[in-house]
């Protein structure tokens, strides 16, 4: 099957090789778009979307309801530039729950001050509509990280919208979000203006480069040529077809979260695993975690543990503090929410800072108790304590059966009233962004002592909340939340085969992990970027040596020399016998200590070290010659 890879040259390639049919496709596809986008807008100005009722609105309450939801996603528009089918109706913001009869919002909980909520939702849906069709990207309110709009997340509803109330066709219907690594060839997306942004970047840059093509009929052609890397994902028709081993384990890795390679020293394994996470996040450096285990490493590193800390007067006190790869699951859950509306930190600060300005003497309109901060950073009434984490939970609305309910309240309350405190929208959970974690030598530590519990959330079966465990340090949290790893959190692990460390991995682990061989073979590629023209001789010098190794006995392929080792012939100015001596030669002898024939075995894999590929089959002739004779003068 032909190999491609993605590029604006390679579309109009294969556009010029199908250009009865995608134009006949296109054509048709514009007709039915035009029809239809006609009736939509009679039926919908832009302007009704600031008068409408909820229920000419909200999804969920049948077909006779002929909802704006329900018309877009399932009814008569459903299929007029993209459909937004899949997933549920929460994408909306709000919907009709059937089995409980009351209106909830996108975490399913039940909206309070509905009148309020709703009027925001209109309001928001409205402003990103109005700014998009104006290209007004430097809005606010199309920052991906904090932009308070509840729709910015909602990449296909919104997408949908503009292509509908835009005049011409500056956007195409595609919800970018949804294949966004092959987008990204086209033009990068960027934080200010996301998906939206891009969309409408990469009509312009298709019509610009290839004025010929019409705008209305982009939308076809491009969603056409993305179908087939969708459907040759599996066959090497790859977006990367420069390094076409690491893409295969990048998609193994989207298969199966949890992937280990493994293989002989100097296989580029740590290599190989930090390209395959810049590949899945794009370069992101702040969506890669690393780590190295080794024997002393525990739990109270990786998960959460108690930590020494100054208390600011001269005094040590223990605090418990996340680990490493706690941290970075907070940090994977937290990219994974866009838009929404929450300045409690904000407001928090406001708040500490007026009663540290009054020195223990501060006094909430509701408490005739003077408050103070105790060491924590929380507010103090005398005994009762309204802890940071306890007020955050009923801003949010969540349940909660508090001790002291009523100072929380009391806080709450305040914040409101007197620091600027908004309502709270929570944001919408959008998985697209990938977090990896790298555990390098992962074999080299007690497994069951650093992962504990999270032998069960570690379990491809049980990303996200489903797979929630109470930390073995639970009883000195602030609040009953449990601890899950996100759906968007791939880990990749690397390990030696031969580490007599590896008889001791964990059972149970190596069940929840992925395995795959990276050989010496597989990775020679490497040196022709660092050598250079110098590189075919490392090559033939590595394979001999491996061919070698394979027959000693007791020995076998996961005891071959990586190509790594070599990387280091600029060091020594390409010098072989310095390679050989202080490289090579001490790792081989390890390998062969103790045998019967030690320095035989030696002398016979340094000959293969220093034969090229014709010298070593003359030599293989000469030596079945030297036999013959020798079997001729024992008869």
């Amino acid at each position: 099957m032909l190999k491609r890879k993605v590029s604006l040259e390679d579309f109009y390639k294969w556009y010029s090789q199908n250009k009865e049919e995608l134009l006949n496709k296109a054509t048709a596809g514009e007709k039915f778009n035009d029809k239809l986008k006609e009736e939509f807008l009679q039926e919908w100005p832009l302007d009704r979307i600031l008068t409408m009722s909820i229920d000419e609105y909200v999804i969920g309450k049948g077909q006779q309801n002929k909802s704006l939801c329900y018309a877009l996603e399932k009814g008569k528009y459903k299929n007029l530039f993209l459909g937004i089918s899949g997933g549920s109706a929460s994408k909306f913001g709000i919907y009709w729950n059937k089995k409980t009869n009351k209106y909830k919002d996108q975490a399913n909980n039940e909206i309070s001050e509905l009148d309020q909520r709703f009027s925001k939702l209109k309001s928001d849906l409205y402003e990103i509509i109005k700014e998009g069709i104006r290209f007004n990207f430097e809005n606010p309110i199309f920052d991906m990280k904090r932009s308070t709009n509840e729709f910015i997340g909602r990449s296909a509803v919104v997408t949908k919208l503009l292509c509908i109330y835009s005049e011409g066709d500056p956007f195409f219907g595609v919800n970018i979000n949804s294949q966004k690594e092959f987008w990204n060839h086209f033009v990068s997306q960027t934080n200010q203006g996301g998906p939206y942004l891009q969309n409408h970047k990469i009509i312009e840059l298709v019509s610009k480069t290839y004025p010929e093509l019409e705008p209305s009929k982009l939308g076809t052609m491009l969603f056409e040529y993305s179908k087939l890397f969708m459907e040759n994902k599996e066959d090497n028709s790859t977006m990367d077809s420069s390094n076409n081993f690491r893409h295969q384990l990048t998609q193994s890795l989207l298969k199966s979260p949890n992937l280990i390679l493994r293989g002989a020293p100097g296989t580029g394994k740590t290599r190989l695993a930090k390209d395959i996470a810049k590949e899945l996040t794009n370069g992101n450096k702040d969506q890669i975690g690393f780590v190295q285990f080794h024997p002393s490493y525990d739990y109270t590193d990786f998960v959460e543990g108690l930590r020494p800390v100054s208390n600011g007067d001269g005094a040590i006190e223990f605090k418990l503090q996340d680990g490493i790869f706690k941290e970075f699951c907070q940090k994977a859950k937290e990219a994974q929410k866009t838009g929404g509306q929450d300045n409690f930190d904000e407001s928090w600060t406001k708040l500490t800072d007026a009663i540290n300005e009054k020195q223990g003497q501060y006094l909430f309109p509701r408490s005739s108790v003077p408050a103070s901060l105790n060491s924590q950073g929380n507010v103090k009434f005398d005994s009762p304590v309204a802890t940071k984490e306890n007020v955050y939970l009923l801003y949010k609305g969540e349940e909660t059966h508090l001790k002291y309910q009523t100072y929380h309240k009391i806080v709450l309350d305040h914040m409101k009233e007197s620091y600027g405190l908004c309502d709270y929208v929570s944001p919408t959970i959008d998985t697209d962004k990938k977090f990896v974690f790298i555990i390098d030598e992962i074999n080299r530590g007690e497994i069951s002592k650093i992962f504990g519990e999270l032998f069960f959330s570690i379990d491809p079966g049980y990303r996200g909340e489903k797979g929630s465990v109470s930390t073995q340090y639970a009883n000195l949290h602030e609040t009953d939340e449990k601890f899950y790893i996100p759906e968007n959190v791939y880990i990749i692990g690397t390990m030696n085969d031969i580490d007599r460390s590896v008889d001791t991995f964990d059972f149970a682990m190596r069940r929840r992990f992925r395995f795959v061989e990276v050989t010496a073979e597989s990775q020679v590629g490497m040196l022709d970027d660092v050598l250079g023209d110098e590189a075919k001789e490392a090559k033939k010098r590595l394979r001999n040596l491996n061919a070698a190794i394979e027959n000693v006995q007791e020995l076998n392929s996961h005891y071959h020399i990586g190509p790594s080792y070599f990387l280091r012939l600029k060091e020594v100015k390409f010098d072989y016998e310095l390679l050989w001596s202080d490289y090579l030669q001490p790792l081989l002898e390890d390998y062969v200590r103790g045998s019967y024939d030690e320095a035989e075995t030696l002398e016979t894999l340094k000959k293969a070290f220093d034969l090229t590929k014709n010298e070593q089959k003359d030599q293989a002739v000469a030596d079945n010659n030297e036999g013959d004779e020798n079997d001729d003068a024992d008869h």
